[in-house]
């Protein structure tokens, strides 16, 4: 191959004549530049000379050990010294065991909780750690079989949670108050009631009335379940809030990184949309289009929600517009975020955890006989058959039609997990929310003429004379229901009927579930004689 003319040809003997002329035009600089200023000339040299043996004197003089100060840059980071004992910064890659801690856990063919699912396991099993590989550890499930499980779902053998120390004992409610309570719902026509009553951050009272199923002589009780209706919500709003407190939820992230599709209100298609707008009502999300339309459809959520019909004329995070749809996008982000449908997810961090038997699925109630009928107008609008029957399980994701009002709970157990709220994320001896995330949920975010609204719940002066509320009501098949709660004075009522009239103020206040909580308040919170 001929060499093109203009380019040198540099051997070992070229390379040092190079380096020898540019030095020596380097020297010539110099004794032409100390020729004119030697004085400078002088200076450059006596810089380059003086300061390494300077500071080697100062090393060596100093009480500082600046060799010691120095090697400790380069030191190893993964152990220090805390009271004269090794501790290791990170975890080891593997030999230690771990248990699953919720009632289920996922195996995924790689470690991303994204990839396929290979299996499922159930709370209590114990496993060795073979690797670690970010949020997930390397197990083997089966003889032979291995997987990856999401942390999330585990925690080490030795370091297992307590076990929950329930610190609520209520007293089924006689005498006076007993009375004026069964007065109202008589004077309300209701076919059934349950009644729950927080008193200094605890469930101190319950009450029970009427009929689960009047034709079977079924009296309703203190663990008596109801469908609530969109009390649901406050239960969804609980349930997501452990995943923000465990980092796999963002509030203010665009939920199109989660479920890795489009997802925007095609009239602003600029503005995302983010887990504190669901939470909030203020996702611009039509009211009912998705949940009731696109599930009867078996429609899949990507297609929903690229659809104009599935949105109001309003900004994403500008105004309040009540969206039972876009709470069950809560449950859908809630499964894609976890791997789990969520019936199981709800399970794992809330109901089976905490020892209550309530659901988003009849398949895990434990009392399925326990349930009151949906009564309105005197007859059954839905039975408790129907009500307690298995639900379909759907791919995560793509269950966006329980976490708006699905629940099957007493009123007993629901005013149990809003004492969570109340005493800053506890429930007895568990943690179940962080109090920064509690504040979230209680944090005013938008506001009109009736109502201050936070995440799940509204606020109001109206509820309860003298009271600043966190409310919401729910009503569906005749069943009326609300939730509120005091958190300064960490008292709360729970209210869920069947059958009653529907009747309610220019605030929609169920009139017989307000007259019920304002009886208790008057009776067994305020009333200090």
């Amino acid at each position: 191959m001929q060499r093109n003319p203009r380019e040198k040809e540099y051997d070992g003997k070229g390379v040092k004549a190079e380096l020898g002329a540019i030095g020596s035009r380097l020297w010539k600089k110099y004794l032409k530049y100390y020729r004119r200023n030697r004085i400078r000339g002088i200076g450059t040299v006596g810089m380059a000379l003086i300061m390494p043996i300077s500071m080697v004197i100062a090393f060596k003089g100093s009480r500082i050990n600046y060799a010691e100060v120095i090697a400790s840059w380069f030191k190893d980071p993964e152990k220090t010294v805390s009271d004269g004992a090794e501790v290791s910064s990170e975890e080891p890659e593997s030999g230690f065991n771990v248990i699953v801690k919720f009632t289920y856990g996922t195996i995924c063919s790689e470690p991303n909780f994204k990839k396929k699912v290979q299996n499922t396991v159930s709370k209590g099993q114990k496993f060795e750690v073979l690797e670690t590989s970010g949020d997930f550890y390397r197990i083997e499930y089966l003889q032979n079989r291995f997987g990856w499980i999401d942390k999330y779902y585990v925690e080490k053998e030795g370091q297992e949670e307590p076990k929950v120390v329930d610190p609520h004992n209520p007293e089924e409610l006689t005498g006076k108050t007993a009375t004026s309570l069964k007065k109202i719902c008589q004077d309300y026509s209701a076919m059934g009631a349950g009644v729950a009553v927080i008193k200094d951050g605890k469930v101190s009272y319950t009450y029970s009335y009427g009929y689960a199923n009047k034709a079977q002589r079924k009296k309703i009780n203190a663990d008596t379940k109801f469908r609530p209706a969109s009390l649901s919500k406050i239960i969804s709003t609980l349930a997501t809030m452990t995943l923000v407190d465990a980092g796999r939820i963002d509030l203010d992230r665009n939920v199109e990184d989660y479920f890795g599709f489009r997802f925007r209100n095609p009239l602003f298609a600029e503005a995302e949309i983010t887990p504190r707008m669901l939470l909030n009502h203020s996702s611009s999300l039509a009211d009912e289009y998705i949940i009731y339309t696109g599930s009867n459809a078996g429609t899949r959520l990507k297609d929903l929600v690229v659809d104009l019909k599935s949105y109001n004329n309003q900004k994403p995070g500008k105004e309040f517009s009540y969206s039972n749809s876009g709470f069950g996008i809560v449950g859908s982000l809630d499964e894609v975020v976890t791997n789990l449908h969520y019936i199981y997810f709800t399970d794992s961090v809330l109901f089976d955890r905490l020892g209550l038997d309530a659901a988003f699925g009849g398949q895990s109630l434990k009392d399925k006989n326990n349930v009151a009928e949906c009564y309105k107008v005197g007859k059954i609008a839905r039975s408790r058959g129907v009500l307690v029957k298995d639900r379909q399980i759907r791919n995560p994701g793509e269950t966006y039609i329980l976490a708006q009002g699905s629940l099957l709970i007493s009123p007993k157990d629901y005013a149990k997990l809003v004492t969570i709220f109340i005493n800053d994320g506890m429930y007895g001896n568990i943690r179940v929310l962080s109090k920064e995330a509690v504040k979230e949920v209680e944090k005013e975010y938008l506001k009109d003429d009736k109502f201050r609204y936070c995440l799940g719940f509204k606020k109001s002066t109206n509820y309860v004379p003298g009271h600043d509320m966190y409310y919401h009501g729910g009503n569906a098949y005749g069943v009326y229901a609300s939730v509120c709660y005091d958190e300064k004075q960490k008292s709360g009522v729970v209210v869920m009927t069947s059958g009653a009239w529907g009747t309610f103020d220019d605030n929609h206040f169920y009139t017989v579930c307000q007259k019920i909580t304002q009886q208790c308040y008057a009776d067994l919170i305020d009333n200090q004689s």
